[in-house]
């Protein structure tokens, strides 16, 4: 059934892995997509629109830039009309040889403006659209690594726990106005990039995997449907809530 027919969706990061997995699940669902990445994700446009006979634009965005998420979200509504979904995906990954002392300042504050200082643009762009509709759904990518830290991780857990807080705090304020806010913390997932370091023997499948509690990693496309589960009108009840979608990881 076509739950999100008529609505608009934006997602960051859209171009590949996760990303592209929840643009792919809103589609299928009946969203027009606006498909945000560094360099315009065409490709990816073009493969969902076709797929499932929705409209979808690939806009060039860096979430970090204020002017440009002003500017890529005024496109979306002038092209596709007023923006029903959010979901915030874009980011970064925190070199992975550094200890916080040994990490520059500058990567920290780099990790806090994609994942945090982005997610909270893109939402101050959408927000008054979605209370004007009294319709909005925003959904926030956290991560496992958010809720449980990891050594050598510590900017990226920092930036990741931060969209805890922006979450809530953004569920409180618009409730009232037909605006769900949650959070989805995904443990580890076998995108492109993580296979590319399982490939080069930088990541080891088996060591996280034997952590969670199914023993094995997600795919982007499990991600990808409970997400597209808190976009729907349906899930109205549901706001304020940061989901581990980790099989079991944190509890371990």
């Amino acid at each position: 059934m076509k739950t999100l027919a008529g609505r608009v969706a934006v997602v960051t990061g859209a171009g590949r892995g996760i990303g592209r997995a929840i643009a792919e699940d809103l589609a299928s669902r009946g969203a027009d997509l606006a498909l945000f990445d560094l360099q315009a994700p065409l490709e990816a446009a073009a493969g969902i629109a076709a797929a499932h006979g929705v409209r979808a634009l690939a806009v060039a965005a860096d979430v970090s830039e204020e002017s440009a998420v002003q500017a890529g979200c005024a496109r979306v509504a002038a092209e596709l009309g007023p923006i029903g979904v959010l979901v915030n995906n874009a980011g970064i990954m925190q070199r992975e040889s550094a200890d916080h002392h040994t990490l520059p300042a500058s990567d920290l504050q780099r990790m806090l403006a994609v994942h945090v200082g982005g997610a909270a643009a893109m939402c101050a762009a959408v927000l008054p659209g979605m209370r004007a509709q009294r319709f909005g759904r925003i959904v926030n990518l956290s991560s496992v690594i958010g809720l449980v830290g990891l050594q050598r991780r510590t900017a990226y857990s920092t930036a990741k726990a931060a969209i805890a807080g922006l979450t809530r705090g953004l569920a409180l304020e618009n409730g009232r106005h037909g605006v769900t806010v949650n959070a989805v913390a995904p443990g580890y997932v076998l995108t492109e990039a993580l296979r590319e370091k399982m490939r080069l023997g930088t990541l080891d499948y088996a060591l996280f995997a034997e952590r969670s509690a199914v023993g094995r990693w997600a795919t982007p496309q499990e991600i990808a449907r409970v997400i597209g589960f808190l976009a729907e009108p349906a899930s109205g009840f549901i706001t304020a809530a940061v989901w581990a979608v980790d099989g079991g990881y944190a509890a371990n």
